[in-house]
């Protein structure tokens, strides 16, 4: 080999820079991050950092909260990298809050930094704090057995599965704030008793949020969204109250559109389930009869949730989305929603086979 050509390329080598790996007992896990609107500056940002510890018993979990006020959540984070001792990682986080009252205004700007910042995984949870994030983060479950896996295990479904949790990630909720035809929405997390509740969700238009459905109403837009089955239905009639435990469930819809009359999405909704916790026994009775109440019950409640939405002119299931690939109009398409959608009359028709009472005889 050429002399000088060795000489040339171990200069190269001892001129190149280092990687500047650190090691991991030189960061600071970030596990969840709370974004409120601030009481002097614009932004309060706060983050739950994991305390690593050898035991993992129940509520034995170590963490520690860090909050700085400021104009940008950039600046917010180089003046908490003052307060600590090791490099802050975003790359763990797992949970993005947002207060209530910053998700009132514009959060696409907020959004945007999220999906744009390096570090930070699109695949993330995010969700709107009832009162403020800092509130949320500041609480830890008793049964915690790592920071932050409380809310983690409860979106991801890997330790309860409520039909009233609605999981969004971060890349999702971008998109729908994106796409048109389809508006985005985040779950709703209080403290109670010291504990967290997610049984409500918060419906966005493009920007801001426009409706937080109660948890019925929840309920039965997880089922439309995800169509999983093994949820309660709480069926209340004038001569009949008993709970449903659905076995078996699916839905599809059509979308008709009438060159003359109304236009329509019809519902057709397929349930299996056995009664349960029945006021009266009803071994004996005509299950038929008991079927057509409970399918009118149900048939009610999907029309009070799809017309509360339509009246906001909020779209979270995507019938916009479902009329556009439909039709050959090019841009008109979605013109032609816009002005259909408010017009648009649901017929829901469920049908509902009981597998059983519930009752021993």
């Amino acid at each position: 080999m050429n002399k000088g050509f060795l000489i040339l390329l171990v200069t190269i080598i001892l001129l190149l820079p280092g990687c500047g790996f650190k090691d991991i007992d030189k960061r600071f896990l970030v596990v969840a991050i709370g974004v409120d609107q601030g009481v002097e500056k614009k932004y309060n940002v706060t983050l739950k950092l994991i305390i690593p510890t050898t035991l993992t018993e129940p509520g034995k979990s170590n963490s520690q909260l860090v909050s700085m006020e400021a104009d940008s959540i950039s600046e917010a984070l180089e003046l908490m990298r003052s307060q600590v001792d090791k490099q802050l990682d975003l790359g763990h986080a797992k949970v993005t809050i947002f207060g209530k009252s910053l998700a009132q205004k514009d959060i696409t700007k907020h959004i945007d930094w999220f999906i744009r910042r390096r570090g930070v995984q699109r695949i993330e949870y995010i969700a709107v704090a009832e009162s403020n994030a800092k509130e949320i983060l500041t609480t830890s479950s008793k049964s915690e057995r790592l920071a932050g896996n409380s809310l983690i295990l409860s979106f991801g479904h890997e330790g309860t599965e409520s039909s009233f949790i609605v999981s969004e990630y971060l890349y999702d909720f971008y998109e729908r704030l994106l796409e048109k035809g389809r508006d985005p929405f985040m779950p709703v997390i209080k403290i109670k008793d010291n504990n967290y509740e997610i049984n409500q969700i918060a419906l966005f238009d493009k920007k801001k949020i426009r409706l937080i459905l109660d948890p019925n109403q929840t309920r039965i837009l997880n089922q439309l969204l995800y169509k999983r089955p093994d949820f309660e239905i709480r069926v209340i009639e004038e001569k009949l109250k008993f709970s449903l435990s659905v076995h078996k469930y699916h839905y599809r819809y059509q979308i008709h559109r009438s060159t003359q009359g109304q236009p329509t999405i019809d519902f057709d909704v397929r349930i299996k389930g056995t009664a349960e916790e029945s006021e009266e026994i009803f071994f004996h009775e005509n299950w038929g009869e008991i079927e057509q109440v409970a399918e009118h019950f149900i048939e009610n409640a999907y029309l009070d949730l799809l017309t509360s939405m339509q009246k906001m002119n909020l779209d979270p299931l995507g019938f916009g989305l479902r009329y556009m690939a439909t039709q050959h109009e090019g841009d008109k398409e979605w013109e032609d929603w816009k002005s259909l959608y408010p017009q648009v009359k649901f017929n829901i028709k469920v049908k509902l086979i009981l597998e059983g009472t519930g009752e021993i005889k």
